[in-house]
């Protein structure tokens, strides 16, 4: 029975980190897409569409971060076997991946408010070298 515990923990471990990685994923895959002006409105301007995906940068981490902490209260405090081997598996990740979608988060903060001005400035640089 013990086995199959760890087996299932593993199994629901496993999927909701990859879920979370899914989602990180297109967190940053918003961003780096309207960098290159894909699927931009034709009367937007580049710097405004890679503005814009900061929001969205923003909404995925904080979903991400919301699906996190409900899986640990799920897990946390459960008088169940199950619900411990899940604790003791999940929470050596969990300060990893909350400390990185927090920063992913800020990043897309700072892209939704100074989104426009990064692109000016690394498109000089890149006009520079």
């Amino acid at each position: 029975m013990k086995e199959s515990n760890t087996q299932e923990a593993d199994k629901k471990l496993e999927v909701d980190l990859l879920f979370v990685a899914f989602v990180m994923v297109c967190a940053i895959g918003t961003s780096v897409v309207a960098a290159f002006g894909w699927l931009k409105p034709k009367n937007d301007l580049p710097e405004i569409w890679f503005q814009r995906s900061g929001a969205i940068t923003s909404i995925f981490s904080g979903f991400a971060q919301f699906r996190i902490n409900n899986f640990l209260e799920r897990i946390r405090g459960g008088t169940f076997a199950e619900s411990w081997v899940f604790y003791r598996k999940f929470i050596k990740y969990q300060v990893v991946i909350s400390w990185t979608v927090t920063v992913i988060g800020m990043m897309g903060a700072v892209i939704w408010g100074y989104g426009d001005i990064i692109f000016r400035l690394i498109k000089l640089l890149h006009l520079a070298n």
